[in-house]
């Protein structure tokens, strides 16, 4: 347990990932980890870029306001893969 904690530190701490979600599953003996993540270096390059190319407009519409939380705490669940 104390290695898979010390590998997801490792890859939050390297990558540095903007986590949405996460959702641990005991499957058995094992356990499984699922995040839904954006990843920071690609949303500050977006960021970098839109800066560079486009002054912001003191005037602003509707659409420019975007609400960045997910639209649902849950996502929805499917049965695994049967394997045969």
């Amino acid at each position: 347990m104390s290695a898979l904690e010390a590998m997801i530190n490792a890859w939050m701490e390297a990558e540095r990932p903007r986590i949405r979600y996460m959702s641990q599953t005991m499957r058995g003996e094992h356990i499984l980890l699922s995040f839904v993540f954006e990843e920071s270096r690609e949303l500050e390059r977006r960021v970098s870029t839109q800066a560079q190319t486009s002054p912001l407009s003191r005037f602003f519409d509707d659409d420019d306001f975007i609400d960045d939380r997910p639209s649902s705490a849950h996502l929805p669940s499917i049965q695994p893969p049967s394997v045969h």
